[in-house]
């Protein structure tokens, strides 16, 4: 645990250093977040790059913060997270547990990805698209203070 934190720390650092404006590197992490939401895993850091080219954001801040987020730790909460939100608001009423997608999500190949994707995909990507906007939100404001101060910090 200790050193997951030390890595996260290291990573923190290496966004706040960027040479940019706090703003561009705040942008660059709340796109990031943003991308982190959706279960797009494996283009979750093409599909980054690709933005902050479009929108001309920091691509280490968006690459960094999205692999921050959504890493092999941190993947199964997300993609539960963003199912039961699209559950809820589709009035579904399953019986999925955590465990139950881990062991959906370990199982999941090139030759099953559609059949495991398709019984889950409709919630999952509401769920997704519903709370990726407010993470992307918070993510931009801590990422703006933390940054922010951090440049004030470095220059006295």
């Amino acid at each position: 645990m200790k050193r997951i934190w030390k890595l996260f720390k290291e990573n923190l650092l290496k966004i706040a250093r960027i040479d940019s404006t706090p703003v561009k590197i705040a942008t660059g992490i709340g796109l990031g977040a943003f991308i982190a939401m959706f279960p797009i895993t494996g283009f979750q850091f093409l599909t980054g790059l690709l933005l902050a080219f479009l929108f001309r954001v920091n691509r280490i801040a968006v690459v960094v913060t999205t692999q921050l987020i959504c890493n092999p730790l941190t993947l199964p909460f997300l993609v539960f997270l963003d199912f039961k939100i699209g559950e809820k608001i589709l009035r579904y009423d399953s019986f999925m547990t955590l465990q139950a997608m881990r062991v959906l999500l370990k199982d999941v190949n090139f030759r099953n990805i559609f059949t495991v994707l398709g019984s889950i995909a409709k919630p999952l990507f509401l769920g997704s698209a519903v709370i990726a906007p407010f993470i992307s939100i918070v993510a931009f404001v801590i990422g703006y203070f933390f940054v922010q101060k951090f440049k004030a910090r470095e220059k006295r």
